[in-house]
């Protein structure tokens, strides 16, 4: 009795066994994406920089003539600070500070908003390349498709980038 109770176990085991084996030998069809090239490929192909500085353009501007106006007044206070009377030495280093934190709340907030939009193109980007992805995976049957900076070892032809970029285009 023991005898058959052992052979059944061990009959069960060798079926659960090759359960598993077989569906890890039914592997599912994967790929892989390097989404940091293909998003920075994108991005260049879009001109997301160009015109990013075109739309800030104004902003730009307003920041660079606040600095040459700030640099304007140093050297004046530097050249002629020395030949000025005390109230209009304190009236120039005065209107120098204050022209300083304006100059510094414009580079913020321009520093902040480039910040914005950069981050709002960057996921247009990143949603148009998962549906790009999704879209191949389908089209081709893979069953799953992974970043390529989570891959150790894979063989070039799994490389979907390629194929990902044409199809964002």
């Amino acid at each position: 009795m023991k005898l058959l109770i052992k052979a059944a176990g061990l009959f069960l085991v060798a079926i659960n066994a090759s359960v598993l084996t077989s569906s890890v030998y039914a592997v599912q069809k994967m790929g892989y994406v390097s989404t940091g090239a293909v998003l920075a490929q994108m991005a260049k192909e879009s001109n997301v920089n160009e015109s990013l500085r075109r739309e800030f353009k104004d902003h730009i501007a307003e920041v660079e003539r606040l600095e040459n106006q700030l640099k304007e007044g140093i050297d004046k206070l530097k050249r002629n600070g020395e030949l000025m009377s005390e109230k209009e030495r304190i009236q120039l280093q005065r209107e120098l500070q204050s022209l300083d934190s304006d100059y510094k709340l414009k580079v913020n907030n321009l520093k902040e908003d480039e910040r914005k939009r950069s981050t709002e193109e960057q996921r247009k980007l990143i949603h148009k390349l998962q549906k790009a992805i999704g879209e191949l995976a389908k089209k081709e049957g893979y069953d799953m498709v992974l970043d390529g900076q989570a891959v150790l070892f894979s063989s070039s032809k799994d490389d979907l980038s390629e194929k990902v970029l044409k199809a964002v285009k």
